[in-house]
Order: C-alpha cells, then structure tokens, then sequence
C-alpha cells in the first residue's frame, strides 16, 4: 500500500465486495514491486480523482447500468475523471463492462449467462492503429468466468477476443476483460462456499464439485497467463 501523494507512482485498485479483492492481481504487483493501494468503492471514499500508473476496476454483484447502486455514479465518475488525467484503466468482469460505458459502449444482460472455465479464443477485427494480434496470445488461454451481463464495445475499440460475447478489447491504452485472470484458488472456494454464489453456479448449470475440479486443473494455466497479461498491461518486463 502507498501514500496517495505519490499517485503518479501508484497503481489504485478498486473492489466493491470482500470476496472479490484483487486476488493473485495483487500478489502479483507485490511480487513486482509495484506500489498499489487498495479501496472499496462500495464503502470507501475514492478520493480526489489524479493521474495514477494505472487503475484497475474490479468486479461486483451489481450491473454497470444499475443506477439505483448507491456508489455508482460516484465511481463512474471518478474513473471518468481519472481516465481524462492520462490513466490507463485495466477493467476486469464488473470493471470492464463500466469501462466500456464510459467509452461509448453499451452493456445489458447477457445473453449467454457463463460461469466456470471456458476457453477463450482472439479475434481480429481490430483497427488499424490497435491492432488486436498484438494482444492475441495474452487472451488466447482457459480464463474463470462468472457474469450475467455483457458488453457491447465501442465502435473505436479493438475486440481482441469474442465468444458468446466481448471478453476482451482495448482503446486509448485501457483494457477491459469479462474474465477474471485475478481468481485464485481461496476466492474460489471462497465462492462455492457462499449460498447465494452456489445458487447462481445451480442456476446457470454448474455444479460445485465440477467447478472445484476444473479449478484445479485450470489454475495453473490461468495464473501464468494473467501474469503475462500484467506484464503486457503495466509494462514490466
């Protein structure tokens, strides 16, 4: 963690829920010597908008477009604003679809709900001065997904991976993934241990003991590709 006066030098986290921190994202930039600071939009104040190294915006329960969400409107704006400072934004699953909006995209219900590992394959309909290739072998890997919205990009955007949905585009140096390359073992047994996240899994055709399965052998894979991804992204390396 590190003293707001030296945010340029800073990378700000932000979570809305205890059980969707920044997981192995956060060993990561530890591990890296990258400064960060962790705050919870949903019961933290975030503060005065400035230009950081980068922001990363987490996910959340709640829908992008819910504007009955108490903390919403002040997030959007702070990441509106930050973003305007010269901030690149890395928005993951609830994070990227709130990038999206504040680009110019849309997100609405998806109609492919996707919980578990799924394998995610890039595409290239990129523009010119993004090309989406250039990106294609960090998205190309078994990612964790758990959403029941989806995005539609910007028309300005690079889609670097498409399936029933947008899982990955970028714009203007931001990056926004629907998969979480964060999860870690412990928030995911975490989250079967949760009813509420158990009934979601239920419902859209999952089962525990086959997702703690997949878990297992897929982990793995999947962290060292997040480890690429954030290399690429914060420019280690």
């Amino acid at each position: 963690m590190t003293d707001r006066a030296s945010s340029r030098d800073t990378i700000l986290v932000i979570q809305h829920q205890d059980d969707a921190g920044p997981g192995n994202l956060g060993e990561w930039l530890t591990a890296n010597s990258l400064s960060w600071e962790l705050v919870d939009a949903s019961t933290d104040g975030l503060g005065v908008p400035q230009r950081f190294r980068a922001l990363v915006v987490l996910g959340s329960r709640e829908a992008a477009y819910d504007e009955s969400v108490p903390w919403l409107s002040a997030e959007k704006e702070f990441v509106r604003e930050t973003m305007a400072l010269g901030t690149p934004v890395f928005g993951i699953c609830f994070g990227a679809q709130l990038l999206a909006g504040l680009l110019g995209g849309t997100v609405q219900q998806a109609a492919t709900i996707e919980r578990g590992w799924i394998p995610i394959a890039p595409c290239v309909d990129a523009s010119p001065d993004d090309p989406a290739d250039d990106w294609a072998d960090l998205v190309d890997a078994t990612w964790f997904e758990w959403h029941g919205d989806e995005i539609t990009a910007p028309g300005t955007a690079s889609v670097i991976a498409r399936g029933s949905c947008v899982q990955a585009f970028r714009q203007d140096g931001h990056l926004g993934v629907q998969f979480h390359p964060e999860v870690t073992e412990t928030q995911l047994v975490q989250w079967m241990d949760s009813d509420r996240r158990l009934r979601l899994l239920v419902e859209a055709g999952g089962e525990r003991a086959e997702l703690l399965a997949d878990t297992a052998k897929q982990l793995p894979d999947a962290i060292a590709a997040a480890h690429r991804l954030y290399a690429r992204f914060f420019g280690v390396g």
